[in-house]
């Protein structure tokens, strides 16, 4: 199949032209009209399956399914086209369910003794499940990338094209049904088998216009990338093109279409050379459709019973208002479906039709109620037409918020879509929405100033409480849970923030304290938030789940308390990191949650700047008062991160307390995944009772113990990358022709399905399913044969199911795995077997001999591999100086040499490593381009151009990098230099965290600033008695052979003088070996008893954790590099003075070469005297 899309095109213009033919057919015109009109009668339809429900209670199963999916897929921001034609037949086999408001009793025995309830209860019921399997696939491929749809696109058009099929065979089993039903006699059944069979027919037929559609029920954007991909040699040729994919993928992310999950798919750790980047979109792009659709089962279902619940809450539940009409079916005006009794007064005596422009109905609505208070008032001595505060209205209160004032907000209450004016359907949606015991004055007084915006507020400021706890709990967690906390910062706290920080600044409404009047609502409002949440176990995958959360209408209404409730309880995920180690997805799937949110405010951010623009409005100015100007810095990113914005920022911290947090929150309750108390090596691997001790099975061959490698496709083993040979032992599972094993490699330990069977000539063919623990592993499957003559399992293996998506052949046998690291590969064997069996042999007998002699070189081999895998994986996948091409080979051939065992052992090493190692993923080393792992430099003198965001020069701590000159950078003002001020950081400095480092960076180089000065000068005295002593008149002879160790052996004497003299001169001296100080050398910036480290104990890779008088000296203290100063007139650095001391070393020079010449031309001299004699 990929093959065939290889080449397709130019083939495109046929395709395009068929499938315009077959939209021109009478069912293409059928199946054109009922995707284009999807939605048109579907009210309609919802309401008569609700009164067929009624009326047969036993189908309310399906009904209820039906209404779930039609309504989360309402709550779609993009309908897919394809996935609409899929409901378009599902909707279809609902309609035929009409047919049964003919019978009016479920009990009422057909001819065959059969009730209708009893012949199509079983059938409601497997549809209902169906339903729910089905959209569980839609909504899969909705948020699968771009690309995927593109180069998977055949294999999920035929997962989706099967769902028609299904239902369409539903529809005709229900008509079947109910036509035996019905029936008086077999003749007229046999008449309605005809007709099924004639539908059947139609159904052959309209699948075949649908598949046609298929090719052009796709969005421009991904049309555009099909025909790149195409252009550019198809799938297969694109398949291992890293770059080409990265940049089809940034291609796609750009596409006004690309669906919002793109940006929000759990990537591994970037990379330094973005191999690994390149392997997740690889891995997601050909992730089988089968796998894909499971791996969101849980998160869909969770969704799907979440909608379920909502409606029937909705029809168990309703709420009824004293201000409420009874709206009747009538044939009056717009006016007569306005439920809210004083609205519909008002409507009527204005002579509205069907909107309102916004600002009249406030002023409409105000003068209503004043008029009201007034009447009220009449004739009461002492009180004045308009006197709010004294009448005896209990909403007097209340309808003082309602005046010009406050007409912005009240506006924003009523008008959804900000489009000036105020529809039927946004009124009743106002007033319906209303706590049942408020009056409308008093709900529309919480949205004027009093209620809505206090609590934005105060939300405000419980959200950024919370961060400034996860910032000092992050301290606490095991270093195995750090880099998921650095990542839940790295993409939550901007995102938040940006948000929060436009609404702290506001006060809160100047007057009476009114809170009391509305802290029950807003109560009441965060618990029904806090209860959806828990009912999809507080993920978002989409804005249809945020829809079903937060529920219809605008973002700004619940964003807020949305958000503190999501940061409470990721909040609680970091407290179970103080003592447990949990699956990374713990906080990866809390990060997703929030970026989603983030997606919803940034759409309604551009509907509102689309609209305000329509409006002839400057954007900017109305975000600065629309909704108290929340949205601000979403529209205007630059007016709040800016570097200055950053460089000054000093959010605060809170220390945990654990006596300070809930005692009955447990990890069981809040986690999802499974958890461990520590990391642990996997050195079960070696242990003698570990499951390779697993018998093998002689009733079924397959079964045992296999070992085997990934090949590419021409045969050859993988020259880049870093899979090594895996092992699995094969095990019959429960049911019959099924299988199980456990299987270790470098991925670790992981677990594999699936089945036998026989095929041709009793051939056992063998498929298997790898499933990984971790999630950024993509399953892979294998399809293969049993060869018994050479005791074989060869087949291919995909990321997908399907064998013509396969990714290269795959063979496992049952050979100790230490000889088949040096077995030929397919291919060799294929060139020249004899020849690749000979050096096998050789290879093996030689391997078996340096083993059991105990050879050096059989261990030399071993630390070796060791050595080179733990430092290049490293390199490759996750953090430092990226790999050349040389290493990359060297790398992947040291991980194939390894027998599975070794590389399972090898990999939890290096997920120790990463594990207990800074990783600092938001900086990448200015010079040799890596990832920082370890300490970070930064600079403090460069300077970012004008007011770009904040990005530092960055350095990792590799001697060439530090001394590099950085001129690559276009956002700096100058190029940086080795001399700049560096700041090291051992732990990942946030970035809300950077401005604090900054100012104690800034203010240590002060502080430090007199004692380099002492020291630079206690040295220059130094050198100053050491080059006195160490002058050589220029009327010297030529230097002895004896001489020179003696002078060499002067200038360590006068070292250790001047560095006894530093030490009692009270200069500062290393708090770690207590030695003199020579530039560079280290300061603390933390420490107040000004701790200074020498260039050797900081050097190392552990930090000095030391006990000062001021407190412990820890790896979160950030250091300065002290260099010598460069004052005007410090003579050791001056430029006069470094020409002066040149020219003096080459006069020297001078010197003593005219001294060589006058000794050789008295040895020639000589010479020749001798020879004359």
């Amino acid at each position: 199949m990929i093959a065939a899309q290889s080449n397709a095109a130019p083939f495109t213009p046929l395709i395009t032209a068929a499938a315009s033919a077959v939209g021109q057919t009478e069912i293409g015109k059928v199946v054109k009209e009922g995707i284009d009109h999807f939605f048109d009668g579907m009210p309609v339809l919802m309401n008569a399956l609700d009164e067929l429900k009624a009326l047969h209670p036993f189908v309310g199963v399906v009904v209820l399914a039906f209404t779930a999916v039609y309504t989360l897929e309402q709550k779609r921001r993009d309908n897919e086209k394809k996935i609409i034609a899929l409901y378009v037949e599902m909707k279809e086999m609902m309609g035929v369910l009409l047919l049964l408001r003919d019978v009016q009793n479920d009990k009422l025995v057909a001819p065959d003794g059969r009730s209708i309830e009893d012949r199509l209860k079983t059938l409601v019921e497997r549809t209902a499940d169906d339903i729910k399997l089905c959209s569980n696939v839609c909504d899969t491929y909705a948020k699968k990338k771009l690309l995927a749809k593109v180069f998977l696109g055949p294999v999920w058009d035929d997962k989706l094209l099967s769902w028609v099929t299904l239902f369409s065979k539903r529809r005709q089993e229900f008509e079947f049904e109910l036509s035996i039903h019905t029936s008086q006699g077999v003749d007229k059944a046999n008449v309605k088998l005809d007709v099924i069979g004639d539908a059947t027919r139609a159904l052959d037929e309209k699948m075949d216009v649908l598949k046609a559609m298929f090719e052009q029920l796709v969005s421009p954007e991904q049309k555009q990338l099909a025909a790149t991909v195409a252009a550019n040699g198809g799938v297969k040729a694109l398949r291992n093109n890293d770059k080409m994919l990265l940049e089809l993928e940034r291609t796609a992310s750009k596409a006004p279409g690309a669906p919002s999950a793109e940006g929000h798919r759990a990537p591994r750790a970037m990379a330094s050379d973005g191999n690994a980047n390149a392997d997740d979109l690889r891995m997601d792009i050909f992730e089988d459709p089968d796998a894909a659709v499971e791996k969101n089962q849980v998160v869909y279902f969770r969704k799907f019973e979440a909608q379920k619940r909502q409606i029937i809450d909705e029809l168990t539940f309703v709420v009824k208002r004293e201000s409420d009409r009874v709206i009747q079916e009538m044939k009056g005006g717009p006016h007569d479906r306005i439920r809210d009794r004083t609205i519909y007064e008002i409507w009527t005596e204005m002579g509205w039709r069907g909107n309102v422009k916004a600002r009249h109905f406030v002023l409409a609505l105000r003068d209503h109620y004043l008029e009201k208070l007034a009447a009220e008032t009449e004739g009461v001595p002492g009180m004045g037409a308009t006197s709010a505060n004294s009448s005896r209205n209990p909403d007097a209160w209340a309808i003082k918020f309602i005046d010009v004032t406050r007409l912005q907000p009240i506006l924003e209450a009523f008008d959804d879509d900000a489009s000036g004016f105020i529809t039927i359907s946004e009124m009743n949606r106002f007033t319906g929405s209303r706590p049942a015991d408020w009056s409308l004055p008093h709900w529309v007084a919480f949205w004027a100033v009093a209620g809505y915006k206090a609590s934005i507020i105060d939300y405000a400021n419980k959200i950024e409480e919370l961060l400034a706890k996860m910032e000092g709990i992050r301290v606490e967690v095991l270093p195995p849970n750090r880099l998921a906390v650095d990542d839940y910062f790295r993409f939550v706290w901007r995102s938040v923030h940006t948000l929060t920080a436009a609404v702290t600044p506001l006060q809160p409404e100047p007057g009476p304290n009114t809170s009391d009047r509305f802290k029950l609502h807003l109560e009441a409002e965060e618990a029904r938030l806090n209860t959806n949440l828990k009912a999809v176990d507080y993920t978002i995958d989409g804005t249809d789940t945020l829809t079903l959360i937060a529920g219809v209408g605008r973002i700004e209404k619940t964003v807020f308390p949305l958000i503190y409730l999501l940061l409470k309880r990721h909040y609680e995920i970091m407290r179970a990191m103080r003592t447990k180690v949990l699956d990374s997805r713990e906080l990866w799937y809390s990060v997703e949650t929030i970026l989603y949110v983030k997606d919803a405010i940034q759409y309604r951010v551009n509907d509102l700047t689309n609209i305000f623009t329509q409006q002839k409005h400057d954007p900017k100015k109305q975000f600065q008062n629309f909704a108290y100007g929340m949205f601000k810095y979403f529209h205007a990113t630059n007016d709040l991160w800016s570097e200055e914005y950053v460089r000054n920022l000093d959010p605060r911290v809170i220390p945990y307390d654990d006596a300070k947090e809930d005692k009955d929150v447990k990890p069981e309750d809040i986690l999802k995944y499974e958890h461990k108390d520590e990391l642990a090596l996997d050195d079960w691997v070696y242990d003698g009772h570990s499951i390779d001790d697993t018998p093998s099975y002689g009733d079924v061959e397959p079964l045992g113990h296999w070992h085997g490698y990934f090949y590419e496709e021409d045969g050859t083993l993988e020259t880049s990358g870093t899979d090594s040979m895996m092992t699995f032992v094969l095990e019959p599972a429960n049911g019959e022709h099924e299988l199980k094993a456990n299987a270790w490699s470098n991925r670790g330990r992981y677990t594999i399905t699936g089945s036998w069977s026989k095929g041709e000539n009793d051939v056992i063919e063998v498929k298997l399913k790898m499933t990984f623990p971790n999630v950024f592993w993509s399953t892979i499957f294998f399809s293969g044969r049993f060869d018994s003559e050479r005791d074989v399992l060869t087949g291919v293996w995909g990321l997908s199911a399907g064998v013509e998506n396969s990714g290269g052949p795959m063979i496992f046998r049952r050979m100790p795995p230490c000889y088949l690291t040096v077995y030929p590969s397919i291919k060799e064997l294929s060139d020249n077997k004899p020849r690749a069996l000979w050096g096998f042999a050789i290879a093996a007998v030689r391997n078996d001999v340096r083993r059991e002699r105990w050879s050096w070189s059989y261990f030399a081999q071993r630390r070796d591999d060791r050595k080179t895998v733990l430092s290049l994986v490293i390199r490759y996948c996750y953090f430092g100086e990226p790999t050349s091409d040389e290493e990359s080979e060297r790398c992947c051939a040291a991980v194939q040499r390894l027998t599975p065992a070794d590389a399972c052992f090898y990999t939890s090493r290096i997920d120790h490593i990463r594990a207990y190692t800074w990783v600092h993923e938001n900086a990448r080393c200015d010079w040799c381009r890596g990832l920082i792992g370890g300490p970070r430099l930064f600079c403090l003198d460069c300077v970012i151009e004008g007011t770009k965001s904040h990005n530092t020069v960055d350095l990792c701590c590799a001697p060439a990098c530090v001394a590099a000159r950085i001129t690559r950078r276009q956002d700096i003002t100058a190029p940086h230099e080795p001399h700049h001020r560096l700041v090291k950081a051992r732990t990942t400095v946030l970035t809300r965290q950077h401005g604090r480092a900054l100012t104690a960076a800034q203010n240590a180089f002060t502080k430090a600033e007199k004692f380099c000065k002492r020291i630079a000068e206690a040295s220059q005295q130094v050198q100053d008695k050491d080059k006195e002593e160490q002058t050589v008149p220029h009327a010297e002879p030529a230097l002895s052979v004896e001489d020179t160790p003696k002078k060499q052996q002067e200038t360590p004497q006068s070292a250790e003088q001047a560095h006894a003299q530093a030490h009692d001169s009270d200069l500062p001296s290393c708090g770690k070996c207590n030695g003199p100080l020579s530039f560079p050398c280290w300061y603390c910036v933390k420490c107040e008893d000004d701790l200074f480290l020498c260039e050797a104990c900081e050097g190392s890779d552990a930090c000095p954790e030391l006990m000062r008088s001021s407190g412990k000296h820890t790896e979160e203290h950030h250091l300065i590099r002290c260099q010598a100063p460069k004052d005007a007139d410090d003579k050791i650095f001056s430029t006069e003075q470094r020409l002066i001391s040149l020219e003096d070393r080459l006069n020297n020079v001078h010197t003593r070469v005219e001294t060589i010449e006058q000794l050789l031309r008295q040895l020639a001299e000589a010479v020749a005297s001798f020879q004359r004699t």
